[in-house]
C-alpha cells in the first residue's frame, strides 16, 4: 500500500492557506510536513488540517 509524504517550506502558512487546502484536496498526502510556518502555536489554523 503506497504511503505519501509531502513536505513544503511554506514561509507563512496563513498567507498560503488557500494553496494548502488545494494541495490537500488534490493530492491527499498521508502526511504533510510544513517548515517555516511563521505563526505562533496559538494562531496556527489547525482546524483546517483535521
Amino acid at each position: 500500500m503506497p504511503f505519501t509524504v509531502a513536505t513544503w517550506n511554506i514561509n507563512s502558512v496563513r498567507l498560503r492557506m488557500p494553496i494548502v487546502e488545494r494541495l490537500l484536496k488534490e493530492h491527499a498526502p498521508d502526511v504533510l510536513c510544513l517548515q517555516e510556518t511563521k505563526v505562533p502555536d496559538e494562531l496556527f489554523p489547525e482546524k483546517a488540517f483535521r
